[in-house]
């Protein structure tokens, strides 16, 4: 599987590094495990900086439908998303709004950018609706 993931019960955290060539269906069997190890609410941090997605606008559209229908399980965790290295973060900004995070996640250039924000204090600003 080209994303690689530890899921840290303790840490309530779940890191994520995807390389090579990933497609929707690798997408979808890592938020798929996501929920099924009841990290839902975790803090999560999706690097793709070493990857290349196979995926288009209409996948991103299916990926932002089930990423709107978690929202009804519970109360999502924060989301940091790292895109591969030189790219224009738009599909991932797309993501985000689609899914309906509501300031939940966010876009950052590089890892640490990522983790200091899922690792800071949540704001009024990270609350769901």
């Amino acid at each position: 599987m080209p994303i690689i993931y530890t899921i840290d019960h303790k840490e309530r955290l779940v890191l994520a590094r995807a390389e090579g060539i990933i497609t929707l269906k690798d997408i979808e069997d890592f938020s798929d495990a996501v929920v099924a190890q009841d990290a839902l609410a975790y803090r999560k941090l999706f690097d793709a900086r070493d990857a290349a997605g196979t995926y288009d606008d209409n996948d991103v559209m299916i990926l932002a439908a089930r990423a709107s229908a978690y929202a009804t399980l519970t109360r999502r965790g924060r989301l940091a998303l790292v895109p591969r290295r030189n790219a224009v973060p738009d599909l991932a900004e797309r993501y985000i709004n689609l899914g309906k995070f509501e300031g939940r996640a966010r876009v950052y250039r590089t890892r640490e950018e990522a983790l200091e924000w899922l690792n800071s204090p949540e704001t009024e600003s990270d609350s769901e609706t």
